[in-house]
């Protein structure tokens, strides 16, 4: 396990004792920190990057807030704690697929765009045009190329 890794756990950990003693005293600060600590180890242990494993968890903790405050709002004070705690952990699981799923497609979209930049593919969009950029010295790679050349081959002459 690399120190990044451990780095991860630690902070998550924390995020979640917070999260937890903000929902139910300090038991749900133990609970709370050993929920973080035990998701930043999966994570872990499934070769997620720390940074994008501690940022889903903070999203977890900050819904698990959200869904008990919901709950708490509507209760009269210290009358539905089993609820709050529900709440928390519907939200919570919400959380974590939502904030879950976006991490990963922003993650791989960076991943494929550095690797066309490292293997030195011509970056076009789905539709076949070219990406171009304005700071290239080559004129013709400036802006947008609509000028000269026809960069959609699936658009054949149509006149």
């Amino acid at each position: 396990m690399l120190l990044s890794d451990k780095w991860a756990i630690a902070t998550s950990s924390v995020f979640g004792a917070i999260a937890g003693i903000l929902i139910v005293d300090s038991l749900g600060a133990i609970i709370g920190g050993g929920i973080g600590a035990t998701l930043a180890y999966l994570a872990a242990r499934a070769r997620i990057r720390p940074l994008v494993a501690t940022t889903t968890i903070v999203g977890v903790a900050a819904g698990a807030l959200i869904g008990s405050s919901i709950v708490e709002t509507i209760c009269l004070p210290a009358s539905c704690v089993g609820l709050e705690i529900a709440g928390a952990v519907v939200l919570g699981l919400a959380s974590l697929i939502g904030v879950g799923l976006v991490a990963a497609l922003v993650t791989r979209s960076f991943d494929e765009y550095n690797e066309s930049i490292e293997t030195g593919r011509e970056r076009t969009t789905d539709n076949g045009v070219r990406i171009t950029d304005p700071d290239d010295p080559n004129p013709k790679n400036r802006g947008t190329d609509s000028s000269s050349e026809d960069l959609n081959p699936d658009s054949e002459a149509e006149s």
